[in-house]
């Protein structure tokens, strides 16, 4: 019986240890063939600010001399430009790599364990975050209504998939993704503007031809 005892308890023991070898949350979380990052936090940062900073260089070289477009095109062309930038490259790599994220050592891989400390759904192919992130948003509304849910299934869950320190909720997961919330709110309410205006303006161009109709046959 002690024998069964010890071996029982060596098995917990090493059931706990290959659970609790990452620094992931939810604790038990299984990560297979989980490999730790070899990049520091400080390099990964600034590695991902340093490409778009350069994407945002060339872009803004292309569209500043343009004279006929106004200061708010110029803004939405950046914005398109580094979110598809995003979305084709960074969250491409994701969609086609996600199963082997956790265990591999690249740059893109080890972006996305920094990320995943604020959301492990990152690192288990869960099946809503591949799907999300595999379908690259063109319309600003997909993007809007992505990002609400993929903040509500986390909430919805207590935010078990993320550390407990507040770092990690209201810079990653939060405010990372908050930037999306704004600038598709913000393209929206401005496409909305433009179509009742547009609206508008057809309403009057049909109420002045019939009129114009009515006074040619001499009715008024």
């Amino acid at each position: 019986m002690g024998i069964l005892s010890f071996l029982s308890k060596t098995e917990e023991e090493e059931e706990i240890i290959v659970l609790t070898s990452h620094p992931y949350y939810p604790t038990d979380l299984k990560l297979t063939n989980y490999t730790e990052p070899t990049y520091t936090t400080e390099f990964i940062l600034i590695s991902f600010l340093s490409g778009v900073i350069v994407i945002l260089a060339i872009s803004l070289a292309i569209i500043l001399p343009k004279q006929t477009v106004t200061p708010k095109h110029k803004a939405v062309f950046l914005w398109f430009i580094i979110t598809g930038f995003i979305h084709l490259f960074f969250e491409g790599y994701f969609a086609l790599n996600h199963e082997t994220i956790a265990e591999n050592s690249g740059l893109f891989d080890e972006m996305w364990k920094e990320y995943a400390l604020s959301d492990s759904r990152y690192l288990t192919s869960d099946p809503f975050v591949v799907m999300m992130e595999s379908i690259t948003a063109v319309l600003s509304l997909g993007q809007l209504y992505g990002l609400i849910l993929y903040y509500l299934t986390e909430l919805m869950e207590g935010t078990t998939h993320c550390r407990p320190e507040a770092y990690y909720f209201w810079v990653y997961f939060f405010g990372a993704n908050f930037v999306w919330a704004i600038a598709s709110t913000t393209l929206i309410w401005q496409s909305w503007y433009q179509i009742v205006n547009f609206a508008k303006e057809d309403i009057k161009r049909k109420s002045k031809k019939d009129i114009d109709v009515l006074g040619n046959d001499g009715l008024i």
